[in-house]
């Protein structure tokens, strides 16, 4: 076998959509500068020295949620995840994205990971919670 070439017989690790949204992590990074109309909320979970840490953030206008963008440290997976997530909630609202175990089926992510998925859902939910909170007090 020449060394330069991969062996075609062996399964990728990641599956082909963790490897997809992990080659284009599009939402990972800060939201971009607000209007003087936007609120940016922020949810997070986890710590760097247990192998996760998860920041979401929402940007809203009034009660719209405009854009999702989110900091991690973590695995492929996790950062997938993450990714996968952002584009959910701008699309489809929080009706589409479900829980851990769909994310894990959805994506194809070993059931040794879920972990670090209930990391990502606690952020998710600190951030859901602080934007329901400023549109209940507003």
């Amino acid at each position: 076998m020449n060394p330069g070439t991969v062996n075609s017989g062996a399964e990728d690790p990641l599956g082909p959509q963790v490897r997809v949204l992990f080659a284009a992590l599009r939402h990972a990074g800060e939201p971009a500068a607000a209007a003087i109309t936007a609120r940016v909320l922020y949810g997070e979970a986890g710590r760097e020295q247990r192998g996760t840490r998860v920041r979401f953030m929402l940007r809203l206008v009034g009660d719209r949620l405009v854009e999702v963008r989110y900091r991690a440290y973590g695995c492929p997976y996790t950062l997938a995840a993450c990714e996968w997530l952002a584009q959910q909630l701008e699309s489809g609202g929080r009706d589409s994205i479900g829980g851990p175990a769909e994310w894990a089926q959805k994506l194809r992510i070993p059931p040794a990971r879920l972990g670090r998925l209930l990391v990502v859902e606690d952020a998710l939910r600190a951030a859901l919670a602080a934007a329901d909170k400023t549109m209940t007090d507003s």
